[in-house]
């Protein structure tokens, strides 16, 4: 009867301590910053414009699996089509985020983000960009989907391997209203508090 005791109380420990270690591996928040690569068609032709720039990012994890981000980010190109015209979007994105914690090193996750952007420079502002009147800077919707993958490397901080996601953007370019582009993000997460 005292072997049962001790082994009851051994298990009670080891899932208090499991619960404890789980509950330490889902943070409270994150705060992300990265290097971004866009592939646009912002321009009214079939070609499509590379643009670089950065991403940072804060999320509140509601639970294990649920959590609330907003996505800000700038990516520029000096040189669109050879022709001399620069181009620069920013973007604000808000929405939820699904996250898959079943490993404690690996974090997929899937997001849809909706907000807005600006696009300007010199493609908007010159007289004639690519064979059009001038367009003017403007701004308008903006939507992503798609997700990534984290890999925890500290308590505390995880490297963001990768994100992939469609961003469409909708910028007046003289033909549509409508963009259809791919982003790539890489770069470092910290992880705040606990949940």
């Amino acid at each position: 009867m005292k072997v049962l005791g001790k082994a009851l109380g051994v298990l009670v420990l080891m899932l208090g301590a499991a619960s404890s270690v789980a509950s330490q591996e889902v943070p409270a928040g994150e705060v992300s910053f990265g290097y971004s690569y866009v592939h646009s068609n912002i321009v009214a032709s079939s070609h499509g414009v590379n643009m670089q720039g950065g991403s940072g990012a804060f999320s509140y994890n509601v639970n294990k699996w649920f959590g609330v981000v907003g996505d800000f980010g700038g990516y520029h190109q000096s040189n669109v089509r050879g022709a001399g015209f620069d181009v620069t979007v920013v973007t604000y994105l808000f929405g939820p985020r699904f996250s898959w914690r079943t490993d404690r090193r690996l974090t997929p996750f899937a997001q849809v983000l909706l907000g807005g952007g600006h696009a300007g420079g010199s493609l908007y502002t010159s007289s004639l960009a690519a064979g059009l009147a001038p367009l003017g800077a403007n701004s308008g919707f903006v939507m992503t989907a798609g997700g990534g993958l984290d890999w925890v490397v500290r308590p505390h901080i995880a490297i963001r391997i990768l994100q992939a996601e469609y961003l469409l953007t909708q910028f007046s370019n003289g033909t549509n209203g409508q963009q259809n582009n791919f982003r790539l993000t890489a770069g470092i997460v910290f992880r705040l508090g606990q949940r």
